[in-house]
């Protein structure tokens, strides 16, 4: 991969607001046209099939149809988003040599097109990212806009050190994981940014947080009723020792049919422990369903999903089982 060189083309234009271009390219095969917002002048682009090609003839195709470009290395002219993938081949029999995939990029890139934001964000975030402990392994994903929206490239790092990502086969988030000791304290921000295409159109969406910030317990395990309590273990991918990685759990009743998310709960509120220990409350009905979610005692990351219990379930199974 080519590191981001640029190239800045500027031109002069009354007619037009700005026509200062930047071209860079942020990986092999690739040059973005970082063109500003509004009127402007269209780019000339050199585009070379490959130096191994140049006693070649060489016929060129734009998004897999024919032009009348030709030879090793040729110019071409962008106007608006008229651009695409530039490809190269053997005149003769139409054998592929070599491709360039020209995009362009508005600048300030601030006007996005192909990804949703997120719902209830306040600004204009568009990436949710979340991981279920501390190993250094965690989840971004987003929602497309454009059905033909894909993803370019990912990048991922901590303190200018790269973190291995794979896309999702749907193109809709990628699965990152950090190696390192999970008991450092975090001290430098992971900053990661997606580059999604869609035609000729690129954008670039970038979250910066703490894996601290992002690091949602999974469901709580191994739900079961004991006398007069209601026990549960620890989500099953939990870092541990637990008495290093402390949860804390909420607690409710809600009627049998009704959500977790139900609110109020029944008529005792709902309750935040440190204990993963409830009471049944054997003396009143037990049509009821037990929910309990967990989080982080000390980052105040998001809750966990909820799990549930059903209480006259158990209890006739716990009965049937003693029998």
């Amino acid at each position: 991969m080519r590191g981001l060189l640029a190239l800045m083309v500027v031109c002069v234009a009354s007619n037009f607001v700005s026509c200062v271009v930047t071209i860079y390219s942020p990986m092999d095969k690739v040059l973005v046209l970082s063109v500003p917002h509004g009127p402007r002048a269209p780019s000339n682009v050199s585009l070379v099939c490959g130096e191994a090609y140049k006693d070649q003839d060489v016929v060129w195709k734009k998004n897999g149809q024919s032009t009348r470009y030709v030879g090793n290395q040729l110019t071409v002219r962008v106007e608006e988003m008229m651009a695409g993938n530039f490809s190269c081949h053997l005149r003769r029999d139409g054998s592929y040599l070599n491709h360039t995939l020209v995009l362009v990029q508005l600048n300030p890139d601030n006007m996005t097109v192909l990804l949703e934001k997120l719902p209830g964000s306040s600004d204009t975030q568009h990436i949710l990212c979340s991981g279920n402990n501390y190993s250094g392994s965690f989840n971004c994903r987003w929602t497309k806009k454009r059905e033909n929206a894909a993803v370019l490239l990912v990048k991922a790092e901590r303190n200018s050190t790269a973190i291995a990502c794979e896309v999702d086969a749907d193109g809709s988030g990628v699965r990152c994981n950090e190696r390192g000791c999970v008991k450092q304290e975090e001290s430098h921000f992971i900053d990661f940014s997606v580059y999604i295409y869609s035609n000729a159109r690129l954008e670039k969406y970038s979250r910066v947080f703490f894996l601290r910030d992002i690091v949602i317990p999974g469901r709580v395990t191994n739900l079961r009723l004991e006398g007069e309590r209601f026990l549960w273990e620890e989500p099953e991918f939990w870092e541990k020792p637990c008495s290093f990685y402390q949860l804390q759990f909420e607690v409710k009743r809600v009627q049998q049919g009704a959500s977790c998310q139900a609110f109020p709960a029944l008529k005792e509120k709902t309750e935040i422990l440190a204990d993963k220990s409830f009471p049944i409350y054997k003396k009143k009905p037990k049509k009821y369903v037990f929910c309990v979610r967990a989080q982080d005692k000390y980052t105040g990351a998001p809750w966990g999903e909820y799990s549930e219990l059903n209480v006259c379930e158990a209890i006739t199974k716990d009965t049937t089982e003693r029998i």
